[in-house]
């Protein structure tokens, strides 16, 4: 009989083989395997999505190209009189693959990380690549690095955290770590906070690299802490949810069925919390534990997403290609929309009058499959508004 233990070790195992297959761009497997980032850019604000080795700009109001516009605002044409749309793709043997969302670097440039241990900048408004060949970094990278003044700290996925020159990119100090670092790190008053895989969670001098403390979460940690509350907030694959003070004491944990991969949503003292096995949490923080009020598994496989909450909904995507919306209150589904693909990136809430252009709130959802890279919904009756590409 195999123990736990064992059980435990396989399964790390099995997904870090899985990522490493994937975006190693195996000849069996679709691209679309490769998770997508979107994020907005500019004003009015633009979806930014990054998949597989494309860049795209896209019109929160219809879902279409953004049209690129010269100086004086009229749109650019190509040689056949059509306009000319935001769009790139980096090639290459081998090509760029794209996991993270772009960093403004300021002067209306883009930066983008690509897992074959690349950065790329990227002029936003003619969407040409300035650096064809791309910057080098140390290592793979799946998540986006964190800017502070003249310093880059990078994530590399197999093994460290390192700090670069954000001009030159020669490294300036490393933090190792044994099994790599799969999410952003956090920067909070004067201390950088960084999740590993190898179970910690490390707090360093910004500047310096050197540690001030290490805490174990019993399980590798794949996301951003959040902070609220004066404290932060992170779940684990130790399959469980932690509430930690920022001098490295755990305050609160509370135990799921699965591995905690997406960060949690806090609003105020409650705490919402999904897993891998399609489980949603709802907890209280009561100071120094958390209380349960409910707990569903609203999905038929994992939810990586962080829980998008409105002001009676909580509202998740999962792998079991469906977008849910349940009641934040009892966690009872309220609607569902089937997808073409597995849902993996987090969800976008846009508001009217948040600069977007928008008429109605719209949240805007990711998948794999490349008939549907984007698919916009009604917050209020899960409409379909529109579908990247179209």
């Amino acid at each position: 009989m195999y123990s736990r233990a064992w059980f435990a070790r396989f399964r790390w195992v099995l997904i870090g083989a899985l990522l490493l297959v994937v975006v190693a761009g195996c000849s069996n497997l679709p691209l679309e395997a490769s998770w997508a980032s979107v994020s907005l850019y500019g004003d009015p604000a633009q979806i930014i999505i990054a998949y597989a080795n494309t860049v795209a700009m896209v019109d929160p109001v219809d879902g279409s190209l953004t049209e690129l516009r010269d100086s004086e605002g009229d749109v650019r044409l190509n040689d056949e009189g059509n306009p000319r749309t935001w769009s790139l793709q980096i090639s290459g043997q081998p090509a760029a693959t794209f996991y993270t969302h772009p960093l403004d670097i300021g002067d209306s440039r883009l930066m983008f990380t690509a897992y074959e241990s690349k950065s790329f900048e990227v002029d936003a408004i003619t969407a040409q690549i300035l650096n064809p060949e791309g910057h080098a970094l140390p290592g793979h990278v799946v998540a986006a690095p964190l800017q502070n003044g003249d310093l880059l700290y990078v994530p590399i996925s197999s093994n460290d955290l390192v700090a670069v020159n954000a001009e030159t990119f020669d490294v300036v100090w490393t933090l190792d770590t044994e099994r790599g670092v799969w999410a952003t790190p956090l920067l909070h008053e004067g201390v950088l906070y960084v999740p590993s895989m190898d179970h910690l969670l490390y707090a360093v001098d910004p500047t310096t690299g050197e540690e001030i403390w290490q805490l174990d979460l019993g399980g590798a940690i794949a996301s951003t802490p959040v902070v609220a509350n004066g404290y932060m907030y992170v779940g684990s694959f130790g399959n469980k949810l932690f509430k930690i003070s920022f001098n490295g004491s755990i305050v609160a944990e509370h135990e799921t069925n699965e591995w905690v991969w997406g960060a949690p949503a806090v609003v105020e003292d409650l705490v919402y919390v999904a897993d891998l096995a399609g489980y949603v949490y709802a907890l209280r923080d009561t100071q120094d534990s958390f209380s349960e009020l409910w707990s569903r598994q609203v999905a038929q496989r994992g939810i990586r997403p962080t829980p998008l909450v409105t002001e009676e909904s909580l509202i998740v995507g999962s792998r079991d290609r469906s977008v849910y919306w349940i009641s934040r209150e009892t966690g009872e589904e309220q609607l569902k929309r089937e997808m073409a693909g597995e849902v993996l990136s987090d969800l976008l809430l846009l508001q009217p009058g948040e600069g977007l252009g928008v008429t109605e709130p719209m949240v805007v959802v990711s998948t794999l499959s490349r008939d549907e890279l984007l698919v916009a919904f009604s917050l209020d009756n899960g409409e379909r508004l529109w579908k990247y590409p179209s």
